[in-house]
């Protein structure tokens, strides 16, 4: 389970340092824009896949 919160961990450090960014400054970079959009997606993916994992592992301890 401590691998499932470094993961978690990972993600919301990822994201907030995406958000941080955003917020102090304006890109003017049409690559920058788009690398702030991929690393906001790849959160988004990472935080759906950690959610569905855990509710599978969640399943499967409960109806063992």
């Amino acid at each position: 389970m401590r691998k499932w919160f470094f993961l978690i961990g990972l993600i919301a450090v990822i994201y907030l340092l995406n958000v941080a960014n955003s917020k102090s400054r304006r890109e003017k970079s049409p690559f920058l824009q788009r690398f702030k959009e991929t690393i906001s997606i790849l959160a988004w993916s990472l935080t759906t896949v950690y959610v569905l994992a855990f509710l599978y592992w969640l399943y499967t301890v409960i109806f063992k």
